[in-house]
């Protein structure tokens, strides 16, 4: 039992040091998304016995996270301005060609 906690603690940690080194936004939210339900079941599994150090460890990691998400979809939302200012200008310039 006491190697399926350990695993349950390393398995966390994990995930949140994936997602916080992940550069890609559409990949780091997705790694966000997997941290998050680690961390959370973890909080989870830790109810009936919490550990006040692996608790703020757990508080820390969420915030992290969801830092992470915003800055993620933050990203996303700028290429995709950038793309259809591009396909914008694309089409302009193809417009023109034909008159």
């Amino acid at each position: 039992m006491t190697d399926i906690v350990r695993d349950d603690a390393t398995r966390w940690r994990q995930l949140c040091q994936t997602a916080y080194f992940e550069l890609e936004p559409i990949r780091l939210l997705q790694r966000v998304v997997e941290a998050r339900g680690a961390v959370l079941d973890r909080i989870e599994d830790s109810l009936s016995k919490p550990s006040s150090g692996e608790q703020s460890e757990l508080r820390n990691a969420l915030e992290t996270l969801s830092i992470l998400q915003e800055l993620a979809e933050r990203d996303i939302s700028e290429l995709k301005k950038r793309i259809q200012a591009r396909s914008a200008g694309y089409a302009h310039s193809k417009k023109r060609e034909v008159s």
